[in-house]
């Protein structure tokens, strides 16, 4: 029961596959490379070489599947892989993600999206690696590949995937193995900062990757979708390896990829992670539509977040349109192109947010929160505690996230701040008496840095003159700036990037700084006088 999946090397294809992947013969030299974007010239068969791969499950000594995790339409598998041609016959474990049975029609259109998306953004080392994917009926895709005790559980729809070891939120809540769990309380703040960047610049710079030489956003950004190579311990310079994962909620700019499940439905995403655009994805309104003209009227009082790149439409109506503009204080949507249907008064419209590279951007804030905090505080309360501000619209100086996070270190200041005795409280301004600031502080009670809390707030409020990025902005490459700000961090708390894999040890945690020892301390004295 083995699938032969044929790979085939080309001098002009980019990117070109590791050597260690493919046995390829000598080739000419490769001429420089061609744009990404572009078409690629037709392969001549004299310039290639096929090796064949096959993929099987790996079944257990009572014949069952070894299953490795199970989503939302999906459950994943132990299988193998097998270099059918080599000299070797090398074997390596992998994983085997297949479509489950009956899901509905959507979520078999977001498997396919995913198969589409993950081969496009392949190329990157802290994106997961896909092997092959398939399905029944495609060419070399047999009907015994399924194992008969996972028929009626799964259809012969499937991707091939390296096999990494657990996810992020498996490594932080000790589900997967209790002795190799990462609890980021048990370290000092200035400690932990150099831990949760080993985490999250690598899907950082992953996200910069698909963003910029892709133009693709991933859209559910969640612990539970980073998976982990924990290093081996047998070896003193193995690293763990982080990778991005799960790309089926994901979009191509300017593409239909993705697109069209977008148009359907709201966009799915993790509650405590996912941009406000996403949890509120669409909304009604009540408008008067005329006919020719690119000005919709609504009349709802309460805020309403609408920005360029949205789409309009009435209910029950085929056509749709993008927004380029809307104006609060006027209460007015403008569309890109006049209204085309009948002109209607006192009609529900409905508006669906456009989700981009902006809520990816607000994700890594919110991931970086709940990592810094300890894998304790939750994004979605720390963006409520934003909301005041994020709301505030007036053209300012003081409008800008740095004046509102100084001011808001300064209040906790105040507030934390010993009392006179025989003097009562320190005295706080009018608008800060009834200021809570829980959600400054990580699971140990202690205050999170500003400089930290700084690039957390940048990511996660939009549409500022200091933030990363508007909401609106599908084509920012502010992710590059974020990228730069999170390397920074190393700098402002005295070390580089090499010199803290030095004191990693062999399960991926940091080791304590050794005191010195007698020969030391000796020799201290004996410079010292």
């Amino acid at each position: 029961m083995v699938l032969s999946v044929h790979v085939t090397t080309h001098p002009y294809d980019a990117p070109q596959p590791h050597p260690a992947e493919v046995d390829v013969d000598l080739i000419a030299p490769r001429p420089p490379r061609a744009p990404a974007r572009g078409s690629q010239p037709p392969i001549a068969a004299a310039t290639c070489v096929a090796r064949s791969r096959l993929y099987t499950f790996v079944l257990d000594g009572n014949g069952q599947a070894i299953e490795l995790g199970s989503g939302r339409f999906a459950k994943a598998y132990r299988g193998e892989e097998r270099w059918h041609e080599s000299k070797t016959q090398l074997r390596r474990p992998v994983a085997i993600k297949a479509l489950q049975r009956g899901v509905a029609a959507e979520d078999r259109a977001r498997f396919q999206n995913e198969k589409m998306i993950l081969e496009r953004v392949q190329g990157h080392p802290n994106i997961v690696e896909l092997l092959c994917s398939g399905e029944a009926g495609s060419p070399g895709c047999g009907e015994l590949f399924i194992p008969p005790v996972l028929r009626d559980k799964v259809d012969n729809d499937f991707m091939v995937l390296e096999l990494l070891d657990m996810s992020l939120e498996e490594r932080l809540k000790g589900a997967r193995n209790k002795r190799r769990w990462d609890d980021l309380l048990a370290v000092p703040l200035a400690e932990r900062i150099f831990r949760v960047l080993d985490y999250l610049l690598p899907v950082a710079t992953a996200i910069e990757f698909a963003h910029i030489e892709r133009d693709t956003c991933h859209r559910d950004i969640k612990p539970a979708n980073i998976l982990l190579k924990l290093p081996d311990r047998a070896l003193r310079g193995s690293q763990m390896k982080v990778k991005l994962a799960d790309f089926n909620v994901s979009k191509v700019e300017g593409s239909e990829l993705g697109a069209s499940l977008t148009r359907a439905q709201a966009v799915p995403g993790t509650l405590y992670f996912q941009s406000p655009e996403q949890e509120t994805n669409s909304f009604e309104l009540l408008v008067d539509c005329t006919q020719g003209s690119p000005e919709i009227d609504f009349f709802e009082d309460f805020y309403i977040d609408i920005f360029e790149n949205d789409m309009f439409s009435l209910f029950n109506r085929p056509e749709v349109y993008t927004i380029s503009a809307a104006d609060r204080v006027r209460k007015k949507i403008l569309l890109d192109r006049p209204f085309a249907e009948p002109s209607e008064s006192n009609v529900r419209g409905r508006v669906v947010k456009a989700v981009g590279r902006p809520a990816d951007i607000y994700s890594l804030g919110g991931l970086f929160y709940y990592l810094i905090s300890g894998a304790y505080g939750n994004p979605k309360n720390l963006y409520d505690a934003f909301r005041r501000f994020v709301e505030y619209g007036k053209r300012e100086d003081t409008n800008t996230i740095a004046a509102y996070i100084e001011h808001e270190y300064r209040a906790i200041q105040s507030m934390r701040a010993p009392k006179v005795e025989g003097g009562g409280a320190p005295e706080l301004a009018f608008e800060d008496r009834f200021f809570s600031y829980k959600q400054y502080l990580d699971g140990n009670g202690e205050l999170i840095d500003p400089e930290i809390m700084m690039i957390i707030a940048k990511a996660m409020i939009r549409n500022k003159p200091d933030s990363y990025c508007a909401s609106y902005e599908l084509k920012t490459t502010s992710i590059s700036t974020m990228v730069q700000d999170l390397l920074s961090l190393y700098v402002s708390y005295g070390a580089t990037p090499n010199a803290w894999l030095a004191r990693v040890t062999g399960d991926g945690t940091a080791q304590a700084a050794k005191k010195p020892g007698p020969m030391r301390r000796a020799l201290d004295r004996l410079f010292r006088t």
